[in-house]
């Protein structure tokens, strides 16, 4: 025993007062778990119902780790893992699967300090953090990095030579929020868009994105036309020059094909003036309008010039030429 180390104090830290196991839990079990004072206001958000509809579709598999604290005997508190605890409730099963931590504590304070320190990140996640995490389970994101190599999780380097020029979670954002009828920057999470990604909406987005970069590249000059307006914009216009199939844009407005809609990007890089406005501005009401009446032109000329003809782009409801 001469390896054995003293420890100073009366009481072993806390990982030595735990227990760690893999638990079949059932409903009632869990319902006798008690939330302690310190702990965060229950909020059945769309996390919350996700993971709900996850355990059904995997039977029942809590991830993470579900910490419980013990004052003592009894009662049972739930210490980190109360909204986990809710999805399992809420997804109607009986029984459950999770890694179950079991501390023990003085009293409250003592748990409140756990608490604190198992909700502290030592660096926080971003949403690329996240999505690069996501990747491998995900073949729609896999083929964007495969075929979009310029589109990545980490610091964005226009100026350099390699590395993205765009982050994942901001083509995601403005993919979701250029398929609405009034382009906005996506609301929700990045992971959601990610998941919600089906193999053609993919394939469509991966084509904008080849064109665009063959268009605006990654020089320096460029990086305001790979902000969330522009891309945005330009992808809405995608959608509805190039992508729409159901015959009726014809009527509507001119439809055109990717070499052409290229060849559009490229004149909106060209644009000096439109560089110059784009400064500072935003995805947001008051810029969207001027920004789309610039494009709106930008694509006309481009489009006239090539086919002789004149073009009639989209005219929103939600646009002014004013």
């Amino acid at each position: 025993m001469n390896n054995v180390v003293a420890l100073k104090g009366n009481l072993a830290p806390k990982n030595a007062r735990s227990s760690m196991e893999t638990m079949l839990l059932n409903i009632e079990q869990v319902n006798q778990w008690l939330i302690p004072p310190f702990q965060r206001p229950l909020r059945v958000n769309d996390k919350v119902r996700a993971l709900s509809e996850q355990l059904k579709n995997d039977g029942g598999v809590i991830p993470g780790v579900i910490t419980l604290g013990k004052i003592g005997g009894r009662p049972i508190y739930i210490v980190d893992g109360q909204h986990r605890v809710e999805s399992f409730r809420i997804s109607g099963l009986k029984e459950c699967i999770a890694d179950v931590r079991l501390c023990q504590f003085d009293d409250i304070a003592d748990m409140a300090e756990e608490f604190v320190l198992l909700n502290t990140a030592i660096v926080r996640m971003r949403p690329d953090d996240v999505l690069r995490g996501m990747e491998s389970s995900l073949p729609a994101l896999q083929k964007i990095r495969n075929e979009c190599p310029w589109v990545g999780y980490d610091q964005i380097r226009r100026s350099s030579d390699s590395g993205p020029v765009i982050s994942m979670s901001a083509v995601l954002k403005a993919w979701a929020g250029s398929a609405t009828e009034t382009p906005a920057q996506g609301k929700g999470s990045a992971m959601y868009f990610a998941r919600d990604l089906d193999a053609q909406s993919a394939g469509q987005l991966v084509q904008f994105l080849q064109l665009a970069f063959a268009a605006w590249g990654r020089d320096l000059v460029q990086s305001r036309l790979w902000a969330a307006l522009n891309t945005t914009l330009c992808m809405w216009l995608f959608r509805r020059l190039v992508m729409d199939r159901d015959g009726m844009s014809e009527k509507r407005h001119t439809r055109i094909d990717a070499a052409l809609f290229k060849k559009c990007l490229m004149s909106v890089a060209a644009d000096i003036n439109y560089h110059d406005w784009l400064q500072g501005r935003l995805m947001r009401d008051r810029d969207r309008n001027p920004a789309y009446a610039r494009l709106k032109a930008i694509f006309a000329r481009r489009i006239q010039n090539e086919t002789g003809t004149k073009a009639k782009l989209p005219a929103p409801a939600w646009f002014s030429s004013r």
